[in-house]
């Protein structure tokens, strides 16, 4: 194909392009760019200089271009609005029904001239009152052909005619009285007219490809097979594919031998079940015959089925010494005989224990250090935790006493006066319920501290000291609940006469 003589080439950035002015251009140069630069011949460079092709070329820019008449627009004097006027009524929504266009065009069957020639001759032969009018004609036909696509859709192929007795189901849903007189004579016209066609719908439809060869050169078929064009194939994918095909050859083949064998193995499974059944009733009668006649023999004839005997494993030949000329028996030291020593249960529990002390004694250690550098603030830690140093400005106060005396008189409790020895004595009771013995040593023993204050003032500061019990409080109807609370204080109350009583803590409010 000619291509042109000037070929222009991309911009570029980096390329300087003259720029010329109108006066600076030859008018034959520029002439010939244009004509050169628009004008393609479209055919092969050693044709361009073809007699009639230059001719045409030369030609091509001189003829003065043709156009279409067209009749320019002209104004009307005719208004619009007066010839059509504006009855058209916004309606509430877009949407005024949603029903097919097949279910409001009503039937969708035509009659045919066949048709009208059937009608005119039957109604006829009918009173004037009786015949059958072309709505109703077709409502019936139309029904027909519906339960003929449903009930056999691929009637042109197998020949299949639908019977009247299906084609009733239809025509319940029509006027009875109207269509029921005159279907059964519909339906053999109907009966007739599909098979004069080849038993093809009646309905004008599309025409789908049905047979490539004969339909290929009709016009009205539609939706032809699209036609897949092959990919070009080298010679390495031709080989590639030639040997997956032979191995996936050599696969179903090895399959169809393994399903071939495995059928043959269940063969040969069942049969031997049949023989091993069959001898097994052969044994049960040859029982019942000795039994009945009295036959004491042996039964070794009637098992078949003996444990065979298994050859013994070669051992492995080993090169052993050659036998001493005189053979010794060892004589243990103590005289006792020369045997395995056996092992103590008392030995192996004791290994056993040892080997447990050294698996948790390596668990501890491997536990401490992995633990080392490290405080432990879980509950029950291995290491201790040292808590918060106490404030050294408050130390706690030891209470002493100084020594007394002893007194120069017995006291009551020591020795018992002679009225006393009169007085019967109590018997001692024999149970005797005593309260939760407390420690004297308080957890939290109160603290003192020592400053000076402004103008040399010596001040001690307290801390830890119990607080003093509120005061009883008035209940809601404005009286206090004193007595109460005071009558429950012997529920309570410590019977050890050598523990001191502990403040009660009357609780303010209920």
């Amino acid at each position: 194909m000619a291509t042109r003589k000037v070929r222009y080439k991309k911009l570029s950035v980096k390329t300087p392009l003259p720029v010329l002015r109108e006066d600076q251009i030859d008018p034959s140069e520029y002439e010939s760019l244009t004509n050169e630069g628009h004008i393609a011949t479209g055919v092969e460079s050693a044709e361009e200089n073809e007699y009639h092709l230059q001719g045409i070329l030369r030609g091509a820019g001189v003829a003065a271009d043709k156009e279409i008449p067209v009749p320019p627009p002209q104004e009307s004097s005719l208004s619009y609005d007066d010839l059509y006027s504006q009855k058209a009524s916004q309606t509430c929504t877009y949407i005024r029904f949603s029903q097919t266009v097949e279910e409001c065009i009503g039937c969708m069957y035509d009659m045919t001239e066949e048709d009208e020639a059937f009608l005119k001759s039957y109604n006829l032969k009918r009173a004037p009152s009786a015949q059958l009018s072309d709505d109703d004609f077709e409502k019936i036909m139309e029904v027909f052909e519906d339960t003929a696509y449903v009930r056999a859709p691929f009637a042109a192929v197998d020949q299949t005619i639908v019977s009247y007795d299906e084609m009733l189901h239809g025509l319940h849903e029509l006027d009875k009285s109207k269509v029921m007189p005159h279907a059964k004579d519909i339906y053999e016209h109907w009966k007739t007219r599909r098979q004069a066609v080849g038993n093809r719908p009646l309905h004008a439809m599309l025409k789908f490809e049905m047979h490539q060869e004969s339909d290929d050169m009709d016009p009205y078929v539609c939706f032809r097979r699209r036609e897949v064009r092959q990919t070009r194939k080298t010679r390495a994918r031709d080989v590639q594919s030639a040997d997956k095909l032979k191995r996936l050859r050599k696969e179903l083949e090895e399959g169809r031998q393994l399903v071939l064998a495995s059928h043959n193995r269940e063969l040969l499974k069942a049969e031997m079940l049949k023989i091993d059944r069959a001898i097994f009733e052969q044994r049960a009668q040859l029982k019942e015959h000795k039994i009945r006649l009295g036959i004491k023999t042996d039964d070794e004839d009637l098992i078949n089925q003996k444990p065979q005997k298994r050859k013994a494993p070669e051992a492995p030949s080993v090169q052993r010494p050659p036998p001493p000329s005189h053979i010794r028996v060892p004589v243990r030291p103590n005289g006792q005989p020369t045997e395995a020593d056996l092992t103590l249960l008392a030995d192996k529990l004791a290994e056993k224990e040892n080997e447990l002390r050294v698996d948790i004694e390596k668990k501890v250690q491997n536990h401490s250090d992995w633990n080392r550098n490290h405080v432990d603030l879980t509950r029950g830690p291995l290491s201790p935790v040292h808590g918060p140093r106490p404030d050294l400005s408050f130390r706690p106060a030891k209470t002493q006493y100084l020594m007394t005396p002893p007194a120069s008189a017995s006291s009551e409790p020591e020795e018992p006066t002679p009225m006393d020895l009169d007085k019967p004595q109590n018997p001692q009771p024999v149970f005797k319920f005593r309260g939760v013995a407390q420690d004297h040593k308080m957890e939290n023993p109160p603290l003192y501290r020592r400053r000076i204050g402004r103008l040399n003032r010596l001040w001690i500061d307290r801390r830890g000291l119990p607080s003093p019990p509120s005061p009883p409080r008035e209940s809601a109807d404005g009286s206090a609940d004193v007595f109460d609370r005071a009558s429950d204080r012997w529920k309570y109350d410590n019977s050890s006469d050598d523990e001191e009583d502990a403040p009660i803590l009357i609780r303010p409010f209920r």
